[in-house]
């Protein structure tokens, strides 16, 4: 094999690698709207007015653990999948999305989901006694046993601290209720990923994680700080206001969705919002579900 021939093998598989790896690369941070509407475009359509007008919305996700425990917070979600490749996740979500600048979902404070196997390490009945497998769970679940009932013991002596051996404060109440809050933040980036164990090893089903790659926006007082949430007056939600700068396209269902929303972004050059007039002067590509593959 001539050195030239040798060369040219290599740059190809290296061209190769390097096209499979970048196929996988997202510029979009895309939030899919309403998912019990995923079937009324109508109904989505107000839900993308009111996100363009006063920002994203939490929503009330769910973190499990073991033994039916759960931790609730208000989070934004998005799917890193590039948009050619999230069929199985329109099929779930809808097609209509906005596509964010994951510039801008970062600096709001965004991080991806920790996934991690939902799996209870056991006993084997082998030489082995306990399995390693789904140590993660394992250790996150212990922290949230911890977490409750640290939780209980304030709510049931509104003046717990933690003292010395001499009696004095070493971590204060407000310390402590600090300490939950964090715990409770952390978790709401945690994400089961279905794991059935190994009898679902070697088989053709996917791992969650490559059929979401979810990243999340979970409101903090960081974010309430620099002002990139919004606590609603109620106290229930918290919206993320963006600018047109921060946002790449809108993915819609349908031609006539599509001409809807140009409509729409045209009509706001009338606002008298600076903001909104930036998205009517500037408007977004309005894209198809039907022309994926050429993003």
């Amino acid at each position: 094999m001539s050195i030239q021939w040798k060369f040219q093998r290599s740059f190809y598989n290296y061209r190769s690698n390097i096209e499979v790896f970048m196929s996988a690369i997202s510029e979009n941070l895309i939030h899919f709207l309403a998912r019990n509407d995923k079937d009324s475009p109508n109904r989505q359509f107000n839900i993308f007015k009111a996100i363009i007008e006063n920002g994203l919305r939490t929503s009330r996700v769910q973190i499990k653990f073991s033994e039916g425990s759960s931790v609730f917070n208000q989070i934004i979600c998005f799917t890193d999948i590039p948009l050619r490749e999230c069929n199985e996740h329109t099929s779930i979500y809808g097609k209509f999305g906005i596509g964010f600048k994951k510039s801008y979902v970062k600096n709001a404070g965004g991080n991806p989901a920790r996934y991690f196997l939902d799996y209870m390490p056991g006993q084997t009945g082998t030489e082995s006694i306990v399995e390693s497998r789904g140590g993660l769970y394992f250790n996150l679940c212990e922290q949230y046993k911890f977490m409750n009932r640290l939780d209980e013991c304030l709510r049931n002596n509104p003046d717990f601290a933690l003292f010395d051996h001499e009696g004095n404060i070493v971590v204060t109440n407000e310390q402590l209720k600090d300490q939950i809050a964090s715990f409770i933040f952390a978790f709401s980036f945690d994400k089961e990923m279905g794991d059935l164990g190994p009898a679902r090893d070697e088989t053709s089903e996917i791992d969650l994680y490559y059929k979401e790659r979810e990243w999340r926006l979970v409101p903090s007082k960081l974010a309430e700080i620099s002002g990139a949430a919004i606590l609603s007056p109620d106290n229930q939600f918290a919206y993320y206001k963006f600018h047109r700068k921060d946002v790449n396209m809108v993915v819609v269902p349908n031609e006539e969705m599509r001409a809807t929303v140009l409509n729409y972004f045209l009509s706001l050059k009338t606002s008298n919002e600076p903001r909104l007039q930036n998205f009517g002067e500037n408007v977004l590509p309005v894209i198809n579900y039907d022309d994926l593959q050429k993003w």
